[in-house]
């Protein structure tokens, strides 16, 4: 008894020190592309702008997204409280992959196997990310422990019911997942349950309604909706549109993170295939892990078919391979505990085929900060005033600042129409809205060199990551057209350093300070004769141009390392 207590103490302790460095990791990892348009998209739908930005209005979005996003006032905030939130989510996916293996959590082997799915490494790489697969999941997993694990007959499958319809409200591609798995419960319902099929039935089609009429009011009374079914055919066009690749870019990635759920998985597909050639039957029934089996299957499929299965789709993946492994293994460990030498040869399988891996892959985070993204966002405010002054990064790594268009993010799947000319260029919004600031990132390198090229003749750069509107004149001075009026500032950079520019003036008015409001029109700026004058933006409130170090554009956002 006393060694069982022990052995519970412990493992309650590697789950607060897992507990303490998730924190730490969702507070201080770098930020991906998708959460930044994520946070930009609720700010839009929170502060009423849906009409004058691109925005789809997923549910996750409409509700306390939205409203942070409403009442933030500074970007990195908004990012942060954001990932509390997701922080929270992922915490709760790894609770219910635990429930949905049968186990109760507050004992022993409860929080052991609590700890083994709190230790799967992909999940770390994008569970407590501001997206909505982590909510797909959190749905799926409900349906399944509802369904398989925890049977409560008719108020299990209204509940089913009910989550089906939810989910295709946090997106699109939840119908994938969703369509499958709600058929196999209705078609051959699990026995426990103890009702027919058509009274299961019935109490799935009362779930989904009410799902549905709560989702719909909830459009209504937001005003989105026609914003989602925007979204949602939107979603029906974007696999023909995408650029297809294979998905083993995202199943390298188990090879090494998790090899020893990839070998348990595998032994358990073995034992499955031999089973249905003998025993088919038998092999096929709830009783058996042939339902984690085929829920791993599906899982891999929609992997395959996803034309642009990116690595952040292992979410899907992942735990329903985890519950599989548990379900094999679940006569074996009872059988293990009669065998010592077989408990040490577990132990020592967990110890270097999953914990060393999980520690491998997890630590890398720590050289991926938040750092430089909070000092691009804390600048781009500082340099612009909300009510007038637009940020363009094609991203929205500035959610508090308005963008130049409509169409303002660049991706994947709409990158063709900005090099086909079916969307207006960039350098079209840029002339019609100019923005104050622009943040270059790897997304901004997709657009074609002439756009390169007109932003280089209207920004300067702070950093390789940060531009403002300016431009370096001819030697003593010369004309500088101003396309967006506010503060700016004259500095002389003679010898490749922003210095004070002497003799400055504008229009033949003296500026001593070097700093001067400007209004729209031409303007003819001064220096001494032997100066190489440079007139910068430095916005409303800002004294000097700040200094932000060199910066790298092409880390601004980095997705896949």
């Amino acid at each position: 008894m006393e060694k069982q207590v022990r052995r519970f103490w412990t493992i309650a302790a590697l789950l607060a020190v897992l507990g303490g460095f998730s924190i730490y990791l969702a507070m201080n990892r770098i930020y991906q592309v998708d959460e930044a348009q994520n946070i930009f998209m609720a700010r839009i739908i929170g502060t009423g702008q849906s009409a004058s930005y691109f925005t789809t209005a997923p549910l996750w979005l409409v509700g306390p997204l939205a409203w942070l996003a409403r009442s933030a006032g500074e970007s990195s905030d908004l990012f942060l409280w954001n990932r509390g939130i997701f922080l929270g989510v992922f915490w709760l996916n790894i609770g219910l992959i635990t429930l949905a293996t049968g186990v109760r959590i507050r004992s022993s082997r409860g929080l052991f196997v609590l700890l083994m799915a709190a230790t799967l490494a992909p999940l770390w790489d994008y569970g407590f990310e501001i997206r909505h697969d982590n909510l797909i999941l959190a749905g799926l997993l409900l349906m399944w422990w509802l369904g398989r694990t925890r049977p409560r007959g008719l108020a299990s499958y209204f509940f089913i019911g009910l989550l089906s319809v939810l989910v295709q409200f946090l997106a699109f591609k939840a119908i994938v997942y969703v369509v499958p798995l709600s058929a196999a419960l209705l078609l051959f319902p699990p026995p426990a349950h103890g009702q027919s099929r058509l009274r299961l039935a019935s109490a799935w089609i009362a779930g989904a309604l009410v799902s549905f009429l709560f989702c719909r009011v909830a459009y209504g009374y937001s005003g989105l909706w026609q914003v989602y079914l925007s979204g949602f055919r939107g979603g029906l066009g974007a696999p023909g549109a995408a650029t297809r690749f294979s998905p083993w870019i995202a199943l390298q990635r188990p090879l090494s993170q998790t090899p020893l759920l990839l070998a348990v998985i595998a032994a358990a597909f073995w034992r499955f295939s031999q089973e249905l050639r003998t025993e088919f039957r038998s092999a096929m029934r709830w009783e058996s892990h042939a339902p984690e089996c085929l829920l791993v299957l599906g899982a891999l499929g929609v992997l395959f078919i996803n034309p642009t299965p990116f690595p952040y789709n292992l979410i899907n993946f992942i735990p329903f391979a985890f519950l599989l492994a548990c379900r094999y293994l679940d006569p074996l460990v009872e059988s293990a505990k009669e065998h010592p030498r077989g408990a040490a040869l577990a132990f020592g399988l967990l110890l270097f085929a999953h914990a060393v891996p999980f520690v491998t892959a997890t630590w890398r985070h720590l050289d991926w900060t938040n750092a430089r993204q909070e000092k691009i966002m804390r600048t781009a405010e500082a340099l612009t005033d909300p009510g007038r002054d637009p940020v363009y990064d094609a991203a929205g790594l500035v959610p508090t600042r308005s963008s130049i268009h409509f169409h303002w993010y660049l991706h994947s799947l709409n990158i063709k129409s900005f090099l086909d000319g079916k969307v207006v260029g960039v350098p079209q919004m840029l002339e019609a809205r100019p923005a104050a600031v622009l943040i270059p990132n790897y997304r901004t390198d997709w657009l074609p060199k002439s756009d390169g090229q007109f932003i280089q003749s209207r920004y300067l750069p702070l950093a390789d990551d940060f531009w403002v509107l300016g431009q370096i004149l001819p030697a003593g001075g010369g004309r500088y057209t101003v396309v967006h009026s506010g503060r700016y500032q004259l500095v002389d950079l003679r010898e490749g350093v922003a210095q004070p520019l002497a003799n400055a003036t504008v229009d033949g008015r003296a500026v001593p300070s070097g700093n001067t409001e400007l209004q729209l029109g031409v303007h003819d700026v001064k220096g001494a004769t032997d100066s190489r004058p440079a007139i910068v933006w430095i916005g409303p409130r800002a004294d000097r141009i700040p200094d932000l170090g060199p910066g790298d554009h092409r880390r601004l956002f980095v997705n896949w390392y």
